[in-house]
């Protein structure tokens, strides 16, 4: 939505849910959607496709996806976290090297233990911080960060060889 009406008079809940309560955003989401999955896939056969989709429509997928999930954690659970990017990056690394160590892994199964291996990461951390909210888990998140971040670093079988 690129602005919002002022002096709406909901009558019901629903109405006050709704996601595109507008007509305009509502033709300008679906015009998104036809050129995404419509016109967007005909650039990868252009000479100049190839570097867009590496170079700027995936990195741009990955991000607004950790932008969402960073969203739904802040915006609608109300938890403050700072170590969203070490659970990103435990994500990246554990598809790396599920890819590099077995060949010939399917990507779904690939996207599948990555987002396991991350989600037991942040159980282990997340377990301890049951207890604790407000500025106390938001510092528990960022040590989590921190102490991801130096693993990454320091242990060098989970740094992609490139890195080194």
């Amino acid at each position: 939505m690129l602005y919002r009406e002022n002096g709406q008079f909901k009558t019901s809940y629903r109405a006050d849910q709704q996601m595109l309560p507008i007509l305009q955003d509502r033709w300008f989401m679906a015009g998104l959607l036809v050129f995404v999955f419509a016109i967007l896939p005909l650039a990868a056969g252009t000479p100049g496709g190839d570097y867009f989709f590496r170079a700027l429509a995936v990195p741009f997928l990955i991000l607004a996806i950790a932008a969402i999930g960073l969203n739904i954690l802040v915006g609608y659970c109300g938890q403050i976290s700072l170590g969203h990017a070490g659970m990103m990056a435990v994500g990246a690394y554990a598809a790396y090297n599920l890819v590099v160590r077995v060949p010939g892994i399917n990507f779904l199964i690939v996207l599948v233990l990555a987002g396991g291996v991350a989600a037991l990461v942040g159980i282990v951390f997340g377990v301890p911080s049951l207890r604790i909210k407000g500025l106390y888990l938001s510092v528990a998140t960022l040590a989590a960060q921190f102490f991801l971040d130096w693993l990454f670093i320091r242990i060098k079988w989970f740094t992609p060889n490139f890195l080194i």
